[in-house]
């Protein structure tokens, strides 16, 4: 431990940082497809759906093409700086979103939110280089749940500051909590960094970064890709898939409903990171497989029980009139991300102990990249697939993902187990 003298100021710091952060993020970001609605007054309800998907596609997209550039860069001038510029960044760009006056300008700044910023990937990488190797699966499970949770405080404030404040105020307030995360990031997170080279079994065995970093990290990185296309394949379409359950946009209460759903599912995750984070370095395989079966199962029960419930079956919240088949989406929302959040803190806890530190930064970099992968093609299949045959569709192709993600896992865990004990192997030569 004493090689990572900083490992415990860091993880609070940034797991801080990170609330702040993505609290920031969710009071806008989820609520983009009511905003593009209130750039485009006259769009159809099917176009409004495709901008929702276009604008978060493209900003996956840079996230997919320029993480692991910054990450590579992290590798060499510092991770601190990174996730500094991270957050910078984000505050510019969450200001100027507010500001946007149409439909255009708003999805070419969700491509620069995706180019510029990239908080959590930057501070993971500084976690990860950070914290000795047998804390890894603790401290990245614990950092999860500030992602999580900072998304729940944000979704249910979000709800709140949209229907008191509009929905380009909410934007401008995001800003200033972003801001705040770069400044404890600035004053409070800690680095002595000096640029790691491959321990000289490594080299002398290939010079090649493929064979060093790239290649015994794709399986890890596949497994990653398809599980965020399962779990983010209706990111884009929820806020409208509980507004149609609710009985439409004329009806009152879907900002609530909203913020209900997608905080439940937050707070899904955040428990995650906290209750498994203490079992992910003992047996990650099992558990990765155990959460991506139910995981599957949650989602397809989103599409099952709203249709058993009549449609007319209403209850007031907060004197808003909300749908019985709308509410149930809560806390199955809640469970299905739960276990999906289990998958996301191991692929993470994985991507780390199969990769030297080294090339950490670059690895990270790149497993946004399979992120945004995955994510893309699930912004894509919404956007192919909720305009023409309903969104509903959605969450029967969603648990089929999921299910061939756990035959993925099963296939390849072997794998993975080998490359980890090998790295520990190289770890301890170098030292």
């Amino acid at each position: 431990m004493e090689e990572y003298p900083y490992w415990r100021r860091n993880l609070w710091v940034l797991w801080i940082a990170q609330f702040v952060s993505v609290c920031g993020f969710s009071l806008s970001i989820p609520f983009a497809p009511y905003f593009i609605r209130e750039l485009a007054p006259y769009a159809s309800d099917e176009q409004i759906r495709f901008y929702a998907a276009l604008s978060a596609f493209i900003s996956q997209l840079g996230f997919a093409t320029f993480s692991p550039i910054w990450g590579w860069l992290a590798d060499r001038y510092g991770r601190k700086k990174m996730a500094l510029r991270a957050a910078f960044c984000g505050t510019l760009v969450l200001a100027l979103m507010g500001l946007a006056q149409n439909v255009v300008q708003f999805i070419l700044l969700r491509a620069l939110q995706g180019i510029l910023t990239g908080t959590i990937a930057s501070s993971m990488t500084l976690i990860a280089c950070t914290t000795p190797q047998e804390k890894q699966g603790y401290a990245l499970g614990i950092f999860n749940s500030s992602l999580f949770s900072g998304d729940m405080a944000g979704l249910f404030m979000g709800g709140f500051m949209a229907v008191n404040f509009g929905f380009r105020n909410s934007f401008h307030i995001s800003a200033l909590l972003v801001l705040g995360t770069a400044l404890l990031i600035l004053f409070g997170a800690r680095e002595d960094f000096h640029r790691v080279v491959s321990p000289p079994t490594v080299r002398k065995t290939d010079n090649s970064l493929w064979h060093n970093a790239l290649l015994p990290a794709l399986p890890v990185l596949l497994i990653y890709a398809l599980f965020c296309l399962a779990y983010f394949l209706d990111q884009s379409q929820i806020a409208l898939y509980v507004e149609q359950l609710n009985g439409g946009s004329a009806q009152p209460g879907r900002e609530l409903l909203t913020s209900l759903t997608l905080g439940a599912g937050s707070l899904g995750a955040m428990s995650a990171g906290l209750i498994l984070s203490h079992f992910i370095d003992r047996n990650p395989s099992r558990i990765a497989l155990l959460s991506a079966s139910i995981a599957g199962l949650a989602m397809l029960l989103m599409a099952l029980l709203p249709r058993w419930i009549p449609a007319d079956a209403r209850v007031a919240i907060l004197e808003n009139p909300v749908t019985w088949s709308a509410l149930c989406l809560i806390p199955l929302r809640l469970l299905m991300v739960f276990f999906a959040g289990g998958v996301d803190t191991i692929c993470n806890t994985w991507i780390s102990k199969i990769t030297l530190p080294a090339h950490r930064g670059l690895i990270f970099g790149f497993s946004r990249t399979f992120r945004g992968i995955g994510t893309c093609s699930g912004h894509l299949t919404a956007a192919a697939i909720a305009p023409t045959m309903g969104i509903t569709t959605l969450y029967y192709i969603g648990p089929l993902y999921f299910f061939l993600l756990t035959a993925m896992i099963l296939f390849l865990r072997k794998g993975i187990t080998m490359r980890v004990e090998a790295v520990n192997r190289l770890t301890v030569t170098a030292k």
